[in-house]
């Protein structure tokens, strides 16, 4: 494997570890909905981390004001935020299949899938904060997330 694979499989292994089903608290703001495609099957649990903190956004349980979801995969392809304040934000997609909680890896390779707001190109490193930030606007909006598989 490739320093690539690993760097990349280390980020996201940390970051779906991090993610909880926790419910949202209250805010005020526009509704947020994000729009999946790619989900390579029905089966499993889609969890989402919406973020504020460039520090934090692949540990959503090191940032209490973030924002996150998990759902059936079958029920997955547009999901509701809600009220989100104006500000910038990045997202965190990861699509648990076998619904053990974690992000499988082979040979330190994910086995499942992942995607982050803006879809950035893949590189051998997890994306940056500049790569997957997006601004929401004091209106609705809609935010566009693929989910990728590499095996």
């Amino acid at each position: 494997m490739d320093k690539m694979g690993i760097k990349v499989a280390a980020a996201l292994l940390a970051a779906v570890a991090t993610i909880g089903a926790g419910a949202p608290g209250p805010r005020a703001g526009a509704d947020l909905q994000v729009q999946l495609s790619g989900l390579r099957s029905a089966k499993g649990t889609v969890y989402l981390c919406l973020s504020a903190n460039p520090a934090t956004y692949l540990k959503c349980k090191d940032d209490p004001s973030s924002v996150s979801r998990s759902i059936p995969a079958g029920s997955a392809g547009r999901l509701d935020l809600g009220a989100v304040k104006a500000g910038t934000y990045a997202l965190l997609v990861v699509h648990d299949e076998n619904r053990n909680g974690k992000l499988d890896m082979m040979f330190g390779i994910p086995r499942e899938g992942f995607g982050f707001s803006n879809n950035p190109a893949m590189k051998p490193r997890a994306p940056k904060w500049e790569e997957i930030r997006f601004t929401m606007p004091a209106t609705a909006t809609v935010q566009q997330v693929r989910v990728r598989y590499v095996l």
